[in-house]
């Protein structure tokens, strides 16, 4: 099933959880929601699975006006972040619960839903568990029981709000590659909230990026991560360095070095930054780039981060470089090191380009 968007606004007293958002969902298609706490990506959620009424816009279930249907007519699963499993329900039960509140006309007969719930629960492979109870199963499986009893009600959209915001780092990505493989094989329309960017680059097959109600880029994840339209997108996708643009003689610089060639609209525009991200700056000997000492050396895991005081910015204002481990294993860098710096890459935008909300 398809979804579009038009126009959706929505508004909890003086708060514009959302304005104004378009957005087009293909069929099949697995779309992330990213942004940070109260940018309006839950009340999106919600406003699709029916859980909310907009106050402007329409919403498109395969061209057609689902704005005012009631949510059983909707076809959705809902993943909600916390599980909100019955504690006082086997796993088997929690997942034929939409099968069992069903009309009576439309309810399989018990020997037909005891196969499907089997299953689903050998899908999402917890085929072993169907007599356990919640509170016997770990975070992650808590979740894959959600899912199945999502999956349950043969939804054609699923939503998944925060889904795996609740569980450790290890558990999480095992579970981001599993969802990412189930996808492909049920090939159903899926929106997920998310405030996790690794996790949205991962999974998604387009990424929308929202920021006070309002959307400020989608794409690709590639696309996105590598052609942001706005300092907030830069900022929001990871680690960055932000520096003040300074014009000289008609041409602009970040410190001593030239960036003149990649500054849009090229030098003359006043009151801009540069967003440089860690991987993007290039170490090299202090005969050239921009002198800098290296004040902390940080292993972590695949990288090594480094943090880096240069000449003209403040003490307590260091950037930070990233260098793979075997760099690092060849130069040894250390703390106290003196070292010069160029970069690979940077992007320029207005200065009052909004931060982060």
């Amino acid at each position: 099933m398809s979804i579009a968007l038009r126009g959706i606004t929505k508004q909890f007293g003086e708060f514009a959880a959302v304005e104004a958002v378009d957005l087009d969902v293909p069929t099949g298609a697995l779309i992330a929601l990213l942004g940070p706490s109260g940018c309006g990506k839950t009340t999106l959620l919600r406003i699709i699975a029916g859980l909310e009424v907009p106050d402007a816009g329409q919403v498109l279930f395969d061209g057609r006006d689902a704005t005012l249907w009631p949510i059983g007519d909707r076809k959705v699963g809902f993943v909600f972040q916390h599980y909100a499993l019955f504690s006082h329900m086997t796993v088997f039960e929690n997942v034929a619960f939409g099968l069992r509140v069903k009309p009576r006309r439309e309810r399989p007969a018990s020997a037909d839903l005891r196969t499907k719930v089997q299953s689903l629960l050998d899908l999402v492979q917890l085929g072993w568990a169907g007599n356990r109870y919640p509170a016997q199963l770990s975070g992650g499986q808590q979740q894959r029981v959600a899912l199945a009893r999502a999956l349950a009600v043969d939804p054609e959209v699923l939503l998944l709000d925060e889904p795996f915001g609740a569980l450790d780092t290890q558990v999480r990505h095992e579970l981001r590659r599993w969802l990412r493989r189930l996808h492909d094989e049920l090939h159903f329309t899926s929106l997920f909230v998310t405030h996790d960017q690794e996790e949205a680059i991962e999974v998604a097959d387009t990424i929308v990026v929202l920021n006070r109600g309002r959307i400020e880029q989608s794409g690709d994840p590639g696309e996105v991560y590598d052609q942001p339209t706005s300092a907030f997108v830069h900022r929001f996708l990871g680690q960055v360095n932000e520096l003040p643009v300074q014009l000289r003689e008609g041409r602009a610089y970040v410190g001593p070095l030239d960036i003149s060639a990649g500054t849009p609209g090229g030098p003359g525009a006043e009151n801009r930054i540069a967003l440089i991200r860690p991987h993007e700056i290039e170490i090299g000997s202090t005969a050239s780039g921009w002198p800098a000492t290296v004040l902390a050396v940080r292993v972590i895991g695949p990288i090594v981060r480094l943090e880096l005081s240069v000449e003209g910015r403040a003490a307590n204002e260091p950037l930070e470089a990233e260098v793979s481990r075997e760099r690092f294993a060849a130069e040894r860098f250390s703390v106290g090191q003196k070292v010069g710096l160029r970069f690979r890459r940077w992007q320029v935008y207005p200065a009052e380009d909004g931060a982060v909300a």
